[in-house]
């Protein structure tokens, strides 16, 4: 209080406006504020991920769960095993690609910076995978399961995991998967990946960023 009163007193020899340190002061201050946060589906979200209606590839593989959350399922899996009808999964010793497979888009309100992380290669990975997602053929270095996209001039260009990817604001890109099974073994009825991939979008001009998952 004495400094209070100190700064109080010499405002007339001060500027005018000392005196609001002594007199504008409060020591707590509670008031209440409407607040409302709307939960959407995943086409509808500030990150949004939704099956593409023009695309072979995206209906027949992709689809938005119950809950409105993206999942891939490229094969027949059910109960733990696969099935082995003609049909069901992608070639041994193999690329294989699946061109735009769902639509991801930047419904935020700023640019985004969008990467994805595979799951722990130990709990969502083939046995044939040695503790890793690259392909098992020391020949070849890619990873067995990557996203893409295709550019202007028709090129897929492959996004390695956890690498940002500029995406900005009210765009939307078409996103493809592509498999390498070098060297898996494909007689063990085991899937190549069944687990749960992990997109973020991080928009330092928004100041915040999103990660959401999607099931494949």
């Amino acid at each position: 209080m004495q400094r209070r009163n100190f700064l109080i007193g010499v405002s007339g020899t001060a500027v005018a406006g000392s005196a609001l340190l002594g007199t504008g002061a409060f020591s707590r201050v509670e008031s209440q504020r409407n607040v409302a946060i709307q939960v959407a589906t995943d086409e509808d979200a500030y990150l949004g991920m939704g099956v593409i209606d023009e695309s072979a590839n995206s209906t027949n593989f992709a689809e938005l769960d119950e809950n409105g959350h993206l999942a891939i399922d490229i094969g027949d899996f059910d109960d733990g095993t696969y099935d082995y009808d003609p049909g069901v999964g992608v070639n041994s010793d193999s690329f294989t690609y699946f061109d735009d497979l769902f639509r991801l888009c930047n419904n935020g309100k700023a640019d985004a910076n969008i990467s994805y992380q595979l799951p722990d290669v130990g709990d969502a990975g083939h046995s044939s995978l040695d503790g890793s997602w690259e392909a098992p053929d020391t020949d070849y270095d890619e990873k067995v399961v990557a996203f893409y996209w295709i550019n202007d001039d028709g090129d897929r260009v492959i996004v390695d995991e956890e690498q940002d990817v500029p995406l900005p604001v009210g765009e939307c890109e078409n996103i493809g998967l592509r498999t390498v099974t070098k060297g898996i073994d494909a007689t063990t009825g085991e899937a190549l990946l069944d687990g749960t991939v992990v997109i973020t979008a991080d928009s330092p001009e928004a100041g915040e960023f999103v990660e959401d998952t999607g099931g494949s």
